[in-house]
């Protein structure tokens, strides 16, 4: 995984920019709380202490340029960047209120509570079936194979995708097109019953229809699942989300309610960026 995508890259910006995160950082019912997260690339912050609740049945956008750290927050959450090297999280993240970064958690079990949908959809090399019945089988969650058809037939159903694929379920995954492979990596990670799905620009590499499917698609899994999004597409965030993130130079600038971020923004740099003037 790099770890470019989201580095500061401008020392001398990051340094001459300060920001106290305006806004509603906090919600009633909180599934994740994230308080004063740094994350460092070496010598290098990437993010510079952010402080912020996520809800229940929530979808939180997070936008802002590229190389804000958008993706590296997000890979937080269920500690991804863990697998770099020289990546050094500071700071507490609470899911359910227990501390992901306490060193007793199972990182295993955390990502299984915590999807993640990466930017390019990813298929397994194998059948379709086999996408989705992969994470139960791991962990244990069918007892036979009725039950773990029923979880297949369930995940496929919530992705809105069994109908399409219901008589070529040994084919392979990969042999679908580019959204329907998307909806498939969805299907794969709702099969374990996470509680969050983190979603890395899901639409990034998908047609205008395949997008629209997975807009439908967010909105209706917001009712199980918490979903945390990151987008670069503004009309998205508006479409799909409650709340708004906006981040620059690694720092969280501001969050509120979607149509607030979108309409009055309290901060000047959230109104460069929606109005077009930077980004």
């Amino acid at each position: 995984m790099s770890n470019k995508k989201d580095s500061i890259t401008n020392d001398d910006n990051f340094k001459n920019f300060t920001s106290s995160t305006v806004g509603d950082i906090h919600v009633e019912d909180p599934r994740i709380i994230a308080k004063n997260i740094n994350v460092y690339y070496g010598e290098k912050i990437a993010i510079n202490n952010v402080s912020i609740d996520i809800g229940k049945n929530e979808v939180l956008a997070m936008i802002g340029p590229s190389g804000c750290g958008k993706s590296t927050f997000l890979r937080c959450l269920n500690r991804m960047n863990d697998t770099i090297d020289s990546c050094k999280v500071e700071g507490e993240l609470y899911l359910d209120n227990k501390n992901i970064y306490n060193k007793k958690t199972d990182v295993v079990t955390l990502r299984a509570k915590v999807g993640m949908v990466f930017q390019k959809p990813n298929p397994f090399p194998k059948s379709i079936y086999e996408n989705v019945a992969y994470g139960p089988k791991i962990h244990g969650m069918a007892k036979n194979k009725i039950e773990l058809d029923e979880i297949v037939v369930n995940s496929l159903e919530r992705a809105g995708l069994f109908e399409e694929v219901k008589d070529r379920l040994d084919s392979p995954g990969t042999s679908l097109s580019g959204g329907q492979q998307q909806r498939l990596c969805i299907a794969r990670t709702i099969a374990v019953s996470p509680e969050v799905i983190l979603m890395d620009e899901p639409c990034s590499a998908l047609d205008p229809i395949a997008t629209a499917k997975v807009e439908e698609l967010i909105y209706e899994l917001k009712e199980n699942f918490t979903i945390v999004i990151v987008t670069h597409a503004m009309q998205q965030a508006a479409r799909v989300s409650q709340r708004t993130a906006y981040f620059h130079l690694g720092s969280l600038v501001e969050v509120g309610t979607t149509e607030k971020i979108f309409t009055t923004p309290q901060d000047k740099l959230t109104e460069s960026y929606i109005t077009g003037r930077f980004g």
